[in-house]
């Protein structure tokens, strides 16, 4: 399973928070995770600015903004799931 989570390069407390709720659950799951600052791409910057962290599982958006750890372990677990903001 590859997960990436779109995030800005500036400072972004939410951001911070998600990658460090996709590191504990990484520590119980295995999945390949990628962190990708939107900035340098004009298409991701219109795609994610207002909505960072953007959470992709294998393609498809899971979650958004501020994220539910439990929720978001749970779309994992599925494979995949939307409803984990």
């Amino acid at each position: 399973m590859r997960v990436v989570m779109y995030t800005i390069g500036r400072p972004c407390p939410l951001c911070d928070v998600a990658w460090a709720q996709l590191q504990r659950i990484r520590g119980r799951q295995a999945f390949d995770l990628e962190r990708v600052v939107i900035d340098g791409d004009p298409r991701l910057v219109v795609r994610h600015a207002l909505r960072v962290p953007v959470i992709e599982i294998d393609g498809r958006e899971a979650c958004f903004g501020r994220i539910d750890e439990a929720a978001l372990e749970a779309a994992l677990l599925r494979g995949m799931g939307p409803g984990c903001a």
